[in-house]
C-alpha cells in the first residue's frame, strides 16, 4: 500500500508542478486508477504541502504511533529476572510502560506456558 500510495503522490507532485490544481490532478487520476484511487482531500492536503515547499512523497514519523514490542525480549527479560515489573520491562526497552502492559496478558500466558513445559520436563 506505501508503494501505491508514494506513487499516486509522485503523480500529484507531477500535476502540481504543471499548474494543475488539486481537482484536476485528482481527476486525471481517477480516470486511470479508478475513483478509489485517492479521496479529493488527500489531494488537497497533498497540494498544501507542496505550496508549503515540502516535497517529500513519504509518510511523516507519527508521535502518537504505537510502538511495537516484540515478546521474546520481554520474556527474556522475565526470565532474567523474575520481579521484573512493567516499568522496569519498559526502561530496559525503552518503550512506555502502557505498550508492556498491553502486552502483559500475551506474555503471561506464554509464560505459563513456558513454566508448565520446564515442570514437565523435570518430572521426567
Amino acid at each position: 500500500m506505501e508503494e501505491q500510495d508514494v506513487h499516486f503522490r509522485h503523480i500529484l507532485l507531477y500535476y502540481f508542478r504543471k499548474g494543475k490544481n488539486a481537482l484536476q490532478a485528482r481527476k486525471k487520476l481517477c480516470a486511470v486508477y479508478g475513483n478509489e484511487a485517492l479521496k479529493e482531500r488527500q489531494c488537497q492536503n497533498w497540494f498544501a504541502t507542496f505550496r508549503s515547499g515540502d516535497f517529500s512523497l513519504k509518510n511523516a514519523q507519527r508521535s502518537g504511533r504505537p510502538v511495537e514490542v516484540d515478546e521474546i525480549h520481554i520474556m527474556a527479560i522475565i526470565d532474567s529476572d523474575r520481579h521484573s515489573t512493567t516499568r522496569d520491562i519498559a526502561e530496559k526497552l525503552n518503550v512506555l510502560h502502557t505498550c508492556i502492559e498491553k502486552k502483559k496478558k500475551k506474555i503471561k500466558n506464554a509464560w505459563l506456558c513456558q513454566e508448565t513445559r520446564f515442570m514437565d520436563l523435570n518430572k521426567n
